[in-house]
């Protein structure tokens, strides 16, 4: 049975970003306060110094299912801020929001990157 199994990794090769949006420290964990209040849990994001919350971009459409087939992401939105020092927890009020280091990840350090790229 275990022969029949198939693993295959594809890599993502290309994202589309339809906003970016940087924000200050203040503003950022304003609208994640917002978010934490209707009860959607967030995780956010850091690598490379910014601090991402990324809203990823769901149609229900073929075409965008066969786009992700060839390898493509679509997001609707990043909100991000700068954050030189990774923290693994950020406190607001009594809530703690858990803060993942995703520097491994290349995907993640390449949108990093590509962000602060738009602010030189």
């Amino acid at each position: 049975m275990s022969e029949d199994i198939v693993v295959e990794f594809r890599p993502i090769k290309k994202i589309v970003i339809f906003e970016a949006l940087k924000l200050s420290k203040e503003d950022f964990f304003q609208r994640l306060s917002l978010i934490v209040m209707s009860e959607h849990p967030q995780a956010l994001i850091w690598a490379d110094g910014l601090l991402l919350l990324m809203f990823p971009f769901y149609p229900e459409c073929d075409a965008v299912f066969e786009e992700a087939k060839k390898g493509h992401m679509y997001w609707s939105s990043v909100l991000y801020t700068p954050m030189p020092e990774y923290k693994p927890i950020h406190k607001m009020g009594g809530i703690e929001i858990p803060i993942i280091n995703q520097t491994p990840s290349l995907i993640i350090r390449r949108v990093a990157q590509e962000l602060k790229k738009r602010e030189e």
